[in-house]
């Protein structure tokens, strides 16, 4: 009997692992990969839809960005246009300010 057993050779009486248990583990396996499959696909479907969004909400940020962009260059330009003097000052003396640091920056380094 236990050369049956070694051989794969069973009777399908409990004494070896016989064609019914056989068919059985194959559809037992079938059907967790038809799971494992179905879970996958949901996953891309999910991941997809997500991507979706997020490209989306990434494309509308992007666009309201721009416009605040676009404000205030246009805000800066107006204050330029009206009042050029102080524009000047004011672009010097942050001008001033930078090279500073800059200058303490670089004796410290």
């Amino acid at each position: 009997m236990s050369e049956k057993r070694e051989a794969g050779e069973g009777d399908g009486s409990g004494d070896g692992f016989g064609f019914g248990q056989a068919s059985e583990a194959v559809d037992k396996l079938r059907s967790v990969i038809d799971q494992a499959s179905q879970s996958i696909r949901e996953l891309a479907q999910a991941s997809e839809q997500w991507a979706q969004t997020a490209q989306e909400r990434a494309t509308e940020m992007a666009k309201e960005l721009r416009a605040q962009g676009e404000r205030a260059v246009g805000n800066v330009s107006e204050q330029v246009e009206h009042n050029p003097m102080a524009s000047l000052a004011v672009a010097f003396a942050v001008g001033f300010l930078v090279a500073s640091l800059a200058r303490i920056i670089h004796r410290s380094a």
